[in-house]
């Protein structure tokens, strides 16, 4: 695990405005996923920490993902999160947090982003939502 993170004074606000502008953003592996794009950059936004600079520009699909994965140890991308983020109840998120939630693709897992109104998840087109029932692990952020 890193050092401990600290969410800075106006997380709140820097969450919103990195949200938003995720939001015009598609869907690119290893640019703009659920890891790269979505979570890293909520984490940033919350700590000003990058946490996903050593993984950019190393995959481009997910097969490429996968492969950097098992590279690196991890035997699922919950793996590596848990790896650098403290674990913690789902029923103890609060926004701003790390989930994570089954998928249907490639990796049959992806990260979210914790929101007052339930989940923020990664879609083709660009951000979705899903209810915050539907996340099965996750990661405190500061």
């Amino acid at each position: 695990m890193t050092g401990t993170l600290t969410r800075l004074p106006d997380w709140r606000a820097r969450l919103a405005a990195e949200m938003d502008r995720q939001r015009r953003d598609p869907f690119a592996w290893g640019r703009h996923d659920c890891a790269l794009g979505l979570a890293a950059g909520a984490v940033t936004a919350l700590t000003g920490a990058d946490l996903a600079a050593p993984w950019r520009g190393r995959y481009r699909s997910p097969s490429g993902a996968r492969r950097v994965l098992h590279k690196a140890g991890f035997s699922s991308l919950a793996d590596l999160v848990a790896s650098i983020l403290p674990e913690i109840p789902p029923a103890r998120a609060r926004v701003g947090d790390i989930g994570l939630i089954a998928a249907d693709g490639p990796l049959k897992e992806a990260l979210c982003v914790v929101d007052v109104s339930g989940l923020i998840a990664m879609t083709e087109p660009g951000h979705g939502r899903r209810p915050r029932a539907d996340m099965i692990r996750a990661f405190k952020v500061g």
